[in-house]
């Protein structure tokens, strides 16, 4: 599988959800950064945001999602919803597969990047993203990241 890639604009945001350790849980938000791409392609999908790629990018090597089969089943639900045909989940599709899952990641990045802009006082972003998603309909009440970090997977 070749390189999963998002636009650099958002390298310091995925870095900071899935890097940077969190101020009270002592890790960062989602596991990998892995984890922030499949949560922002789930994310644009859910809002129909489909954003192309710019041409500067980061990439994530391929073998990141391969090792995951959680992550490639997700690659290839959200471009098999997207496309409703069978035929995208062929071998000789994956291009197209991993395309449109990057596409809807960016619309998810930047839907994160406004719900962090809303709460520029929220460090860790932890704040900002369960108040959006309690917001939307997601989350039945806010959590503390602390409580509910372990049990975000991808």
């Amino acid at each position: 599988m070749r390189a999963t890639k998002f636009g650099q604009r958002f390298e310091e945001m995925v870095r900071r959800l899935g890097e940077a350790q969190h101020s009270e849980a002592g890790r960062s938000i989602f596991s990998t950064m892995r984890e922030v791409l499949c949560f922002a392609a789930v994310l644009g999908f859910e809002y129909d945001r489909k954003r192309p790629l710019q041409s500067q990018t980061y990439e994530i090597d391929g073998r990141i999602f391969s090792n995951s089969p959680q992550a490639l089943d997700l690659l290839s639900l959200i471009a098999l919803a997207h496309s409703r045909n069978i035929d995208i989940l062929r071998e000789e599709n994956e291009e197209q597969m991993i395309e449109i899952f990057e596409q809807y990641a960016q619309g998810g990045f930047e839907i994160i990047e406004g719900w962090l802009r809303e709460k520029p006082e929220d460090l860790d972003g932890d704040q900002a993203i369960v108040a959006a998603l309690s917001k939307n309909g997601f989350l039945s009440a806010p959590s503390a990241v602390a409580d509910v970090i372990d049990d975000v997977s991808f």
